[in-house]
């Protein structure tokens, strides 16, 4: 019924701009549960009791539990594409691997937050079984900062050929162990640091590698 209505109503409609307010409100309020507890562990009834929303409207919105993961997921997948495309990263002026060092450590503070790290956990879990939120997720982190790293790397003169090949193996060195032990919650003391030399090895490999 929300679909269907959406799809007839106006961008500005104030019928469309109440419903999908209330939907952000449901997912916003669904969100700490569902990477809490996890898919198998949240249920509707939970959502709404732990929400304070009502049962009626929760529903109107997210029919079954599989629609409110895929809406949750959807709606995070997108906030952290536009984090990693909207990162503040050094001038155009800069130096490329200054540039490259700076997208990469953008990148890295996306995907290391506790939310994202809890999405991260959350995708692995179930994404054998929500294998179009697999994609959305991979789509809304790999392949956006794998392009952007591969545009920087053609910007400093590397073939357009190689590029996408070298920017995959740039992201994996960046990420390396440290990336791991955070999405396993055994962060060690240092890690930070750990991030800065995987970012400056991954420097140096785009461009020792490129030729």
């Amino acid at each position: 019924m929300e679909k269907k209505d959406l799809r007839k109503w106006r961008e500005d409609d104030p019928r469309r701009l109440r419903m999908a307010g209330k939907r952000a409100e449901i997912l916003q309020a669904a969100r700490p549960i569902l990477l809490r507890d996890g898919f198998g562990g949240t249920t509707l009834d939970r959502v709404a009791a732990e929400g304070g929303i009502a049962k009626m409207t929760l529903y109107r919105h997210f029919p079954n539990k599989e629609t409110l993961f895929e809406g949750l997921v959807i709606s995070m997948c997108d906030y952290m594409r536009e984090g990693i495309e909207n990162a503040s990263v050094s001038a155009m002026d800069h130096p490329v691997e200054r540039r490259l060092a700076d997208e990469l450590r953008a990148f890295i503070d996306v995907v290391i937050a506790p939310e994202a790290l809890s999405l991260y956990r959350l995708i692995v879990a179930e994404g054998w079984r929500f294998t179009n939120l697999a994609h959305a997720f991979k789509q809304s982190g790999m392949s956006v900062i794998r392009r952007r790293i591969a545009a920087l790397l053609e910007n400093g003169g590397v073939s357009n050929d190689i590029s996408g090949k070298i920017a995959a193996e740039v992201v994996a060195l960046a990420l390396g162990d440290a990336y791991q032990r955070a999405a396993l919650g055994i962060v060690e003391d240092g890690d930070d640091h750990v991030f800065t030399y995987q970012i400056e090895a991954a420097v140096n490999h785009a461009f020792n590698h490129a030729q």
